[in-house]
């Protein structure tokens, strides 16, 4: 075992305190917006110094046993959508794996750095530059490809309208898979009986991070789930995926 849970961890708890949010701020201040290259789960990922600081200072093998997108996807194929897909590199690695990839996010910065990365590997990947959501919404987008990025208030001509859900479905057909990580937004998909009722009714798999403890509490009990991990729960997994088990929470 490595030192991958410790130091992203570590990492991440001092990023969403005080201290964490004080120096991010001093390093998009002064830290220069520059495309680098980096290679992750064997493909080749383009990702930015001042936007991408967790991915572009963690090792790859730590990355790939923190993450663990190789397991979420165990025995997956078909029509993925990575919602919050951020510079892409779950979708990619998706993609590598014989997948038709929807992704999407909110961040145009974040979505263009997925695109090129595709390019590089060779890989088709569908990117959709807007925000995921249960029900529709205008929002101004984001300048950078931070991770932690939401939609921001509307903004005159700059206004994006997101799409919903049934609307991905009617233009990018049923998915097999959903892995759904939008920074505490999250919470608008659990709380809502229309998306709950999607989900059950068409047994898609549907992994979903849980960013506070309380969302646990969320949780849908009439749907087949489990803890996938401390961090994500999963709705209907394939039958590859471990067998299923109550939702604990940590």
């Amino acid at each position: 075992m490595g030192l991958a849970k410790p130091f992203y961890k570590l990492a991440w708890s001092v990023r969403q305190g005080p201290l964490g949010e004080g120096l991010a701020k001093m390093w998009h201040k002064f830290a220069p917006s520059i495309d680098i290259w980096k290679n992750i789960y064997g493909l080749d990922m383009c990702v930015d110094l001042r936007d991408s600081l967790i991915w572009w200072a963690m090792d790859p093998v730590d990355i790939k046993e923190y993450e663990g997108f190789h397991q979420m996807l165990t025995g997956v194929k078909g029509n993925v959508w990575d919602v919050g897909c951020n510079v892409g590199v779950f979708a990619l690695y998706a993609a590598s794996q014989g997948n038709r990839v929807i992704a999407f996010d909110i961040s145009p910065k974040a979505i263009r750095l997925l695109e090129k990365s595709a390019l590089r590997n060779k890989l088709s990947v569908k990117p959709v530059a807007r925000a995921f959501a249960v029900e529709s919404f205008k929002y101004s987008p984001p300048a950078d490809a931070d991770t932690r990025n939401r939609p921001g208030a509307s903004a005159s001509a700059q206004d994006v309208t997101s799409m919903t859900f049934l609307e991905a479905e009617k233009e990018f057909g049923r998915p097999d898979f959903i892995k759904l990580d939008i920074e505490h937004a999250e919470t608008d998909f659990l709380k809502s009986t229309q998306f709950r009722e999607w989900i059950k009714v068409n047994k898609i798999p549907l992994l979903v991070e849980m960013h506070e403890k309380a969302y646990w509490d969320l949780v849908w009990p009439e749907v087949p789930h489990y803890a996938f991990n401390e961090s994500h729960v999963f709705f209907n997994p394939p039958p590859s995926i471990a067998a299923a088990k109550p939702t604990a929470r940590s």
